[in-house]
């Protein structure tokens, strides 16, 4: 659709120039008799010189045009540059926050083209990919860019075979995110809580955090989770988990976690998948770091020291 529209552009600029070369004006003739080439060219053939040296100017312009625009996707980064004169460049950081939208004019629905408009919400920042061939296809590349580990969050966990199990290494369950049922109030302690397991599960071979969940497998739900947030909802429920997760761990390791949402007995409950990561992740708490770890059925903090012994031998040379 570039080329296409180009050509329209260059037909239309081109008649332009031909209007203006053959238009009958006297000025047109003024000038071509004070210019140099009154003493080489007749009239008539300066104004075809005139008309295929335009056309052919705004055939070259247009394609450099196209020559230098371009797209570069890579790990965390969109990229568009374009300009012919002046080099322009945009940046935009890929990450979960990102939002995009395929939008099509009435010729793209029939010719199957369409622009992508990408949006960073941290970075406060957009880009549109214009005029995008089966722009569909194209998002599976960008959605993949923006959350490299997505493949590995294709299967939903399977909860009622988890309910059933007894927590281990790579298993636990948590009654609540954040409510706490004790004292009748949000407790932030709870989310501190959460937290180290899902540090834990990343820093030892991952592993799944079943909320809403009691420990003797009576299901509790989030309902009471819900009623702590602003947005009384699954959505609302992952928007603060995001919060506390990038404040605690770090939106670097964001993408290494999926957060399920699942009806057992009339409750809704959260199964946080989490999966095992490449490098270590500190848990960030009263402006001091701490290094978890899963052993057995339990999270256990490790010292600085033995924490770097670990790092050691579980990330030198480890892929996802």
């Amino acid at each position: 659709m570039v080329l296409i529209y180009t050509l329209v552009m260059i037909e239309v600029l081109a008649f332009i120039a031909y209007f203006l070369a053959t238009g009958h004006n006297n000025y047109k003739y003024q000038v071509y008799s004070q210019s140099f080439f009154a003493d080489f060219i007749s009239y008539n053939n300066a104004k075809l010189l005139f008309l295929a040296g335009a056309q052919l100017g705004i055939t070259i312009y247009a394609f450099m045009r196209w020559y230098y625009e371009f797209y570069t996707i890579e790990p965390g980064l969109l990229s568009y540059r374009w300009g012919v004169f002046f080099k322009k460049n945009k940046e935009i950081p890929m990450d979960k926050s990102m939002t995009t939208i395929i939008s099509y004019g009435p010729m793209g629905r029939i010719l199957h083209y369409g622009s992508i408009q990408v949006e960073n919400g941290y970075a406060n920042k957009t880009i549109v990919l214009k005029d995008i061939s089966r722009p569909e296809n194209f998002m599976k590349t960008l959605k993949y860019f923006i959350n490299p580990h997505s493949a590995y969050f294709n299967n939903e966990p399977d909860v009622v075979k988890m309910l059933k199990e007894e927590e281990h290494e790579r298993l636990e369950f948590k009654s609540s995110f954040r409510f706490d049922r004790k004292l009748g109030q949000p407790n932030k302690e709870l989310e501190k809580a959460a937290m180290k397991t899902i540090a834990a599960f990343i820093n030892s071979n991952g592993g799944h955090l079943i909320i809403g969940i009691h420990d003797n497998r009576e299901t509790l739900g989030l309902e009471a989770d819900y009623q702590t947030l602003p947005k009384h909802s699954s959505d609302g429920f992952e928007n603060h988990f995001t919060q506390v997760f990038n404040k605690m761990l770090g939106p670097e390791f964001r993408t290494l976690v999926k957060l399920w949402f699942n009806k057992i007995d009339g409750h809704e409950i959260c199964v946080v998948q989490t999966l095992k990561g490449t490098r270590p992740v500190y848990l960030k708490l009263d402006q001091n770091e701490h290094f978890y770890i899963r052993t057995g059925n339990s999270t256990a903090p490790l010292k600085m020291s033995e924490a770097e012994s670990y790092n050691n031998s579980r990330f030198q040379n480890t892929n996802v």
